[in-house]
């Protein structure tokens, strides 16, 4: 056998390549490429859309967000309703708020014969505080329905500030509840300045125009100022709690005053609170309240839209949400003073539901 006869006996046969039926080479080539262009631009947007709702929740709050009813409990068909508002987290007074939306809803609503005010707040800012109440006493003047106070985990300072709102008030067995008085953010960075070099020089049209400021060491005429403010601010929130609480006379209030803060047993013992029970019990009283037999109404609360974070993340349809969790009134604290109904070990920074 020749060479040229070997060489031809292992050489492989040639392959016949054949275009598939679907397309041309080019197109299905591209295909998986576009595809996973699409998905990775998709899972961009997705993600962007959620930054973006974050931020706007960080900063804003719920401005922009209205709330919608929810069933809670009772036969659903029924008429009358008794609407749960809740209020959780730091208040910080905001007017655009869910809060302010939840009492909207229910003032408009011919068909809510009483409010229960599921409250769990360490408080908050003064005028935050007594903004939110304002509002709620306008409220009672103008829909004239029963409004019962449910207490959660805490509702101290500016929360107890709002509980007295109620016609009766329950607190749950392990509720804090009390720390009534004010307190203010002032901080002295001045040792800090002086070991770095930096100084403030504010040209000012009185010597109190710059009190406050945290670079400079306070002086005893600015404390002296400073304390007869928080005094004023005291004496308003004892006076809200009489108003509130008639059966605590001013000299027990004043006992009760120190910033103290009370178990749920402690606070019905000394009159800060009527009864130990569950939301359930509130949503019963109120009812009493508003003449309405058991089962004849439903109980609904309010709760706002899911976001795009919340799509992002899988969560269930939101309850409501705190005001705003980064409010520019809480994080320029540092640099401003702030006066607080406030328990002091909850940090003004970060806000619940």
């Amino acid at each position: 056998m020749s060479q040229d006869q070997t060489h031809d006996h292992h050489e492989r046969p040639a392959v016949v390549y054949r275009q598939p039926s679907g397309g041309s080479p080019a197109v299905n080539g591209c295909l998986p490429g576009l595809l996973s262009f699409f998905l990775k631009i998709a899972v961009i947007c997705i993600v962007m859309a959620g930054c973006f709702s974050m931020l706007g929740y960080l900063f804003h709050g719920d401005a922009g967000f209205e709330v919608t009813e929810k069933h809670v409990s009772g036969p659903d068909k029924a008429t009358d309703k008794i609407a749960v508002i809740t209020l959780s987290g730091v208040i910080v007074g905001d007017e655009e708020g869910s809060f302010i939306k939840q009492l909207n809803a229910a003032e408009t609503d011919p068909k809510v014969k009483a409010v229960v005010l599921r409250i769990d707040s360490p408080g908050g800012t003064v005028s935050g505080s007594d903004y939110y109440h304002h509002k709620i006493q306008q409220f009672k003047a103008n829909k004239n329905v029963p409004v019962v106070v449910s207490m959660g985990s805490m509702a101290t300072s500016g929360g107890y500030y709002l509980s007295v709102t109620g016609q009766e008030i329950f607190a749950e067995r392990t509720t804090t509840t009390g720390s009534i008085g004010v307190i203010a953010s002032l901080y002295d960075f001045s040792e800090l300045c002086d070991k770095i070099g930096l100084h403030s020089n504010p040209v000012t049209s009185g010597p109190m125009k710059s009190m406050g400021d945290p670079t400079r060491k306070m002086t005893p005429e600015e404390k002296e100022v400073f304390q007869q403010l928080i005094d004023d601010m005291f004496l308003r929130f004892k006076e809200v709690v009489h108003e509130g609480r008639p059966q605590l006379t001013p000299a027990k209030i004043e006992e009760l005053a120190t910033g103290q803060v009370y178990t749920a047993l402690q606070a019905v013992d000394n009159g800060l609170v009527d009864k130990i029970g569950f939301v359930e019990d509130a949503v019963s009283r109120a009812g009493e309240l508003a003449n309405l037999s058991a089962g004849s109404y439903k109980t609904v609360k309010y709760v706002l839209p899911k976001t795009a974070m919340d799509y992002l993340l899988g969560s269930k349809s939101q309850e409501v949400r705190p005001s705003a969790m980064l409010s520019p009134e809480l994080a320029n604290n540092l640099v401003t003073p702030r006066f607080y109904y406030i328990f002091p070990r909850a940090v003004p920074i970060v806000g619940g539901k």
